[in-house]
């Protein structure tokens, strides 16, 4: 005699089925509720950070995209752009090495 699904206690595909659609929706909430509270977090530190002239706001020389970066002692500043990943300009001091590759002979623009 074989047993059924039911007195098995599997199952069935359908009801495989269900249940992931429900953990789907239910894990969707979760995410649009994270999503929600962390706009929500961005936009109060932006408003912080301005209030306190503590925001600066500029432009990628690449892009032009608008950045906004938070003037903070214990921050470093970014040195690329979050939208294209370009090398953003910086108070560093240039060296000979930056501009000349030595064993070819060509600066670095020529390459």
């Amino acid at each position: 005699m074989t047993r059924s699904r039911k007195s098995s206690g599997k199952a069935t595909a359908k009801q495989n089925q269900q249940s992931i659609a429900q953990m789907q929706g239910v894990i969707n909430e979760l995410v649009n509720a994270v999503t929600n509270d962390m706009g929500r977090l961005n936009g109060i530190m932006y408003a912080l950070l301005k209030d306190l002239d503590k925001l600066k706001e500029d432009n990628c020389p690449h892009c032009g995209q608008v950045l906004f970066e938070p003037q903070l002692d214990l921050l470093p500043p970014s040195t690329h752009c979050p939208s294209c990943g370009e090398a953003l300009n910086t108070d560093e001091q240039k060296t000979i090495d930056d501009f000349v590759n030595w064993d070819e002979g060509k600066s670095s623009e020529e390459e």
